[in-house]
């Protein structure tokens, strides 16, 4: 029913009619530009690049990286200091140690002529062999029994000829 606008009467009716069935018409689309995430992924930050350089045991020369870190996880010890970005480096020529005492893990570096250098080189670095202990290399190669081979007389069995004798009239 429509009112007037006007005088609030009842001016006309509408007469409702059922529309007419119509085929609908399947229309597939399919997506005309790239999904949303495609193309602001594919970036990443530079690795950093940081851990341990110089293992214990090893040598350093002053002013060389030992441990790159975030945060002291490791503490600057005896001839060691402390870069602002958190990095050890020694500050001797040396050898370094991995010390971890009441709960504190700590980086030395002590000069070759110390006694703890020599303790540390003797305990780490083991030139010669010990007497009546085989090398893992000798270990190994006794294990390996290798591949099964045939002998040559096997060969020859396997490779028999057959010989076949015709009676040919001429």
């Amino acid at each position: 029913m429509l009112a007037s606008t006007f005088s609030g009467q009842t001016v006309a009716r509408r007469v409702a009619f059922a529309p007419a069935t119509q085929r609908a018409t399947l229309v597939i689309q399919n997506a005309h530009k790239k999904g949303s995430g495609s193309t602001k992924n594919g970036r990443d930050s530079q690795a950093k690049r940081r851990g341990v350089k110089v293992y214990g045991g090893q040598p350093v020369k002053a002013g060389g990286i030992i441990v790159r870190q975030v945060g002291t996880q490791w503490h600057a010890g005896n001839n060691t200091d402390l870069g602002k970005d958190f990095t050890l480096f020694s500050l001797v020529d040396g050898i370094v140690v991995f010390d971890k005492k009441k709960d504190r893990a700590a980086v030395h570096v002590y000069p070759l002529e110390s006694e703890k250098a020599q303790a540390v080189i003797a305990a780490t670095h083991t030139k010669k062999p010990k007497e009546g202990v085989q090398s893992r290399r000798e270990r190994r190669l006794a294990e390996y029994k290798g591949k099964p081979r045939k002998s040559a007389a096997a060969k020859q069995a396997t490779l028999g000829v057959a010989t076949v004798t015709a009676s040919v009239k001429p």
